[in-house]
Parts: C-alpha cells; structure tokens; sequence
C-alpha cells in the first residue's frame, strides 16, 4: 500500500515537472518580443535597459555599490550618445 501511493506521488511529481518545464507549455508567458518580431522600445525602456546593462558592468568589475553612480551614469551616458549616432 505505502509503495504504490509513493509510485503514484513520484509519476504525478514527474509529469507535472515534464509540463511545467516544457518550451510551449500553456503555463509559460512570452514577456519579450521574439527574433522575428522586433519592437521599438520607448524611452523608459530604453533606459531601464541601459540602467541594468551598466550596473551589471559594474558589478562585473567589483566597484562597491556606494561608488557605482558615477559609473552608472557615464555608461548610460555613452551608450544613449551611441544610439542617437546611429540614427
């Protein structure tokens, strides 16, 4: 009795693991636009981008979060200066 209701537990364990990590499943949200179809970001976005890309590059390069601003804001300083060059 015990091993069948362990049995029964460890295939409802398995299968629902099986759903849950599925690439479609129906559980699963898309947040971010795919490859194959881009979106144009709005500002705020764009910064927010730009704010967590920096901060990880200073988190990268091990500058103490009390000395991260000057950092931060000179990189998303740079890559905004970058992005209305391309235009």
């Amino acid at each position: 009795m015990r091993r069948s209701v362990l049995l029964v537990a460890l295939v409802i364990a398995l299968s629902s693991l099986a759903v849950l990590s599925a690439p479609g499943g129906v559980a699963m949200a898309q947040t971010t636009p795919t490859a194959s179809a881009p979106t144009k970001l709005s500002k705020s976005a764009l910064r927010k981008q730009d704010r967590q890309e920096c901060t990880k590059q200073a988190r990268d390069q091990h500058i103490a979060r009390r000395n991260r601003a000057a950092l931060v804001r000179q990189c998303m300083a740079d890559r905004q200066a970058a992005r209305r060059a391309a235009r």
